[in-house]
């Protein structure tokens, strides 16, 4: 089980403020409430270093009761702007910490509008808690990559030609809610033939169906324990084409010397330009316009980033996804993503379904 008060008290040590103050409205905030206290309802999380109080609504009070233990519970359908104010007040809080990158201007002008503290906005500062991992985090997203190894293994030999690519992305999410996965990371990407060159693919929006000679694009992710994978795997509808096996060459070479790269101390732009040069040196530099890759645990996105512009060093503990991809318009792309655990050494790669050819389906 997590040590809440734990990394509680890292925050307020972290901030050297009074008092902390999470809000989770539709889902604004969850990964910090949750990280924090357990609690994966909607809510205002209050903390100081005497008190930690969780207000929210009757929806959630007796979810509340079932999942945190140690913080006090209020309940007022007030919660999220006057009901907080007030328990700030009335705990005579003259500063209270709020992560400005995770609300509203409307409920920073709703807040000051009860008056009686300052909100001191920082930008974050329970990200860079869960930039590192605890052995309970790894255990989960490990579970979370081996759900989705073993998903997608099962999914390859039952892809057609004919078959839409909603149809390839409906399966395969049947597949991961089967297990005791909490579901989704996020939502599928199956993107077939020149739609496999968009990074970013909604499969339901007109879907293509799958021909022979096509590359077939899948990124996905699994939910378990809280924790996401996050992994892309890109194969070949029927005989691979000359062209689509070059490219898929070419960004395996740079996933495998990229993930030989990770290690403790090694700076995240210097591990993308492992990647980075090897794909322009191969003349498709022009073609690979995002990070190399990001952090994950309780977001799909979070602290470190890989990319040019970032220069921070890796730590031990860290998790984050290695995907290099070329995607050429009008014919396709290939993206080959893995999710490692970096270590002081090199790194432990969790996401284990092969990688080594272009697979061949249908």
């Amino acid at each position: 089980m997590a040590d809440y008060p734990n990394r509680q008290r890292a925050l307020l040590e972290a901030i050297g403020e009074q008092a902390y103050l999470a809000v989770s409205h539709e889902g604004s905030d969850a990964a910090t409430i949750r990280y924090l206290t357990g609690f994966t309802g909607e809510g205002a999380f209050l903390l100081t270093k005497d008190e930690a109080v969780l207000l929210t609504d009757s929806r959630y009070t007796e979810q509340a009761k079932r999942e945190i233990d140690g913080v006090s519970i209020v309940e007022d359908r007030k919660w999220r702007s006057k009901a907080t104010a007030d328990a700030i007040t009335a705990r005579g809080l003259e500063r209270v910490v709020f992560p400005s990158t995770r609300v509203s201007f409307h409920w920073v002008e709703e807040m000051r509008k009860h008056g009686g503290f300052t909100l001191i906005p920082e930008q974050d500062p329970v990200s860079l808690l869960r930039r590192t991992k605890s052995v309970e985090e790894l255990a989960c997203l490990k579970r979370a990559a081996a759900i989705g190894d073993e998903a997608f293994k099962t999914l390859l030999p039952e892809l057609r030609i004919g078959m839409s690519e909603a149809q390839a992305a409906l399966r395969l999410e049947v597949l991961i809610r089967e297990t005791d996965a909490e579901g989704l990371a996020f939502p599928v990407n199956a993107s077939a033939g020149a739609n496999t060159a968009l990074n970013h693919y909604n499969p339901s929006l007109d879907p293509k169906l799958l021909e022979e000679g096509d590359l077939l694009l899948f990124d996905f992710g699994v939910c378990y324990g809280g924790y996401r994978s996050d992994m892309t795997r890109t194969v070949s509808v029927g005989a691979a084409l000359p062209q689509a096996t070059e490219i898929y060459d070419v960004v395996l070479r740079a996933n495998v010397a990229a993930i030989d790269a990770v290690r403790a101390g090694k700076v995240a732009s210097e591990i993308d330009a492992v990647a980075r040069n090897l794909i322009a040196e191969a003349g498709y530099g022009d073609y690979f316009g995002h990070g190399l890759g990001h952090g994950i645990g309780l977001e799909v996105h979070e602290a470190p980033g890989l990319s040019p512009q970032i220069s921070d060093a890796l730590e031990a503990g860290m998790v984050v996804t290695i995907e290099p991809g070329v995607y050429l318009p009008a014919f396709g792309g290939v993206r080959i993503e893995d999710d490692v655990v970096v270590g002081p050494n090199g790194c432990d790669v969790i996401t284990s379904f092969p990688k080594d050819t272009l697979i061949e389906v249908g």
